[in-house]
């Protein structure tokens, strides 16, 4: 999930980011893999809802409406060509098998018309006919002619025929039972006009927001104040104001207040309560912790420690994660070990908006890493965004030194400004301090040691909770995607990102 300033950053740093997150995983043999799921109401219930059920703007709860499931999708390759099997492509709903009919949904009807139209007027009328549009069997139609025509038929085209050729099958099919047809009753009165369920707009929303997290609602209130906020026409931000009590007047007036509207005292429609277990983001983690296709940057500089980078790059790896290097430059640096490195990408040329964590190795390097200005931005941005920050050894100084009182009282003594104490008072983050010992201090997503040893390394073989090794409560951080009690608890509005 991307929230609405992380998203805003990325679309200018990177606007193919989903589609590079994408090809990478698959590249990388982590798959991207979806539950496919149905849900079916027999017709006996069609009208048994609060809601008109065929309304493209409502969802079916599944409390209500039970999900069944029917098996699995997988993406396991890329295309070939881009064009020629993306830009091509064409849909049609009307395009279906014997057997299966369409459902009264007016938007279903409504595209079963028109995306036939569309297609020839995009691709032409011979469109079915392109490498990723035809079907994988052979097809014996009637279809002849036509511009970009790709097929050479023989024999008529027609029937009956006197030749006896191509005869259809479909009605034997029928009367052998290979195919029924589902013989749908229809009564009532045909009307042009939208019932009063079609008419009710605020309950399906008033159940979104109430089955959100706190801080899922935090982000919706502030990505409406983003947009808001922009508005020259404050009638219009009065409008949208008034719209929101209809779904709750908490987030109303929270959005009021932050984009200078009236605040609003009552609720347009009372908020019915309910809440659904299904809507909220944080009931789809995965079952199992992973960190596959997770993209994690290591920060280094000449002079870190060689043992330590290879453990954690091995670590990542056996996990499928994508470890990327990002160095002080993009020509080779030197490891502790007096050997040449070559990072992916330095630091000015990314960011870590398109990364999932950081990982900051110890060694000699962390001097010339806290000297520079974008390796303090790339920590304080991770740190903003939610993500997970890891470092032992001397990488570990780098982080206590940037995120705490420390480094807040060295910036009053450089530049005596007041704002800069308001700025980082991050006392609340805890860091590994015994010297002596290897043992993972974790805080807010914050994971540090003093060393890795071999000892912790036979620890980091699983993700686990709760777990010995640095790399595993590290790994184990990444999988739940991001600490939001960094922004519940206040520490993220302290930070300048």
């Amino acid at each position: 999930m991307l929230i609405v300033y992380l998203a805003l950053k990325i679309s200018g740093q990177d606007p193919d980011f989903h589609r590079k997150d994408l090809e990478a995983a698959i590249k990388s043999g982590a798959f991207p893999k979806w539950n496919f799921s149905i849900q079916v109401i027999p017709d006996a219930n069609e009208h048994d809802f609060e809601f008109d059920i065929l309304d493209a703007t409502k969802l079916w709860p599944e409390e209500l409406v039970p999900k069944i499931s029917i098996g699995e999708i997988v993406l396991n390759r890329v295309v070939d060509e881009y064009f020629t099997e993306t830009e091509q492509v064409a849909f049609c709903t009307a395009h279906v098998i014997p057997g299966v009919g369409f459902s009264d949904d007016p938007l279903l009807q409504g595209r079963n018309f028109s995306y036939f139209d569309t297609q020839i007027t995009r691709l032409g009328p011979n469109w079915q006919e392109l490498p990723i549009n035809r079907p994988v069997c052979p097809v014996m139609n009637f279809h002849r002619d036509g511009a970009m025509r790709h097929k050479i038929s023989k024999g008529p085209n027609y029937w009956p025929n006197r030749f006896e050729a191509v005869p259809p099958v479909g009605e034997t099919f029928k009367s052998q039972g290979h195919v029924t047809e589902y013989p749908q009753r229809m009564h009532g009165v045909k009307r042009r006009v939208r019932t009063a369920k079609f008419q009710e707009h605020f309950s399906q929303a008033q159940l979104f927001y109430n089955s959100l997290c706190p801080h899922e609602k935090q982000h919706v209130i502030d990505a409406l104040s983003f947009e808001l906020n922009k508005l020259e026409e404050m009638d219009i931000v009065e409008k949208m104001i008034e719209r929101f009590t209809n779904i709750d007047l908490d987030m109303a007036q929270k959005i009021a207040m932050n984009v200078g509207g009236t605040m609003p005292s009552a609720a347009g429609k009372a908020n019915h309560g309910k809440k659904s277990a299904f809507l909220s983001q944080e009931a789809y983690k995965p079952s199992e912790p992973t960190i596959k296709s997770r993209k994690i940057a290591i920060l280094v500089g000449d002079g870190f420690d060689a043992v330590g980078y290879e453990a954690m790059k091995g670590a990542l790896l056996a996990h499928s994660a994508v470890p990327v290097t990002i160095g002080t430059r993009r020509s080779r640096v030197k490891n502790s070990l007096g050997k040449d490195v070559q990072p992916d990408l330095h630091f000015e040329g990314d960011r870590s908006t398109g990364y999932d964590a950081i990982l900051i190795p110890g060694g000699a390097h962390v001097q010339s890493l806290a000297k520079s200005g974008r390796v303090i931005h790339w920590i304080r941005e991770a740190f903003g965004h939610c993500k997970t920050i890891g470092a032992f050894g001397e990488g570990m100084h780098i982080v206590s030194f940037l995120l705490s009182s420390s480094y807040q009282s060295a910036l009053l003594c450089a530049a005596g400004v007041d704002l800069v104490k308001a700025a980082l008072p991050l006392t609340g983050l805890k860091f590994a301090e015994d010297g002596s010992s290897d043992a993972v201090v974790r805080s807010y997503a914050v994971v540090t040691a003093r060393s890795y040893s071999t000892e912790s390394a036979k620890a980091d073989l699983s993700i686990q909770d709760g777990n010995t090794g640095f790399m595993s409560n590290f790994a184990f951080y990444v999988s739940q995607h991001r600490c939001w009690a960094r922004e519940t608890d206040g520490l993220v509005s302290q930070v300048a990102f």
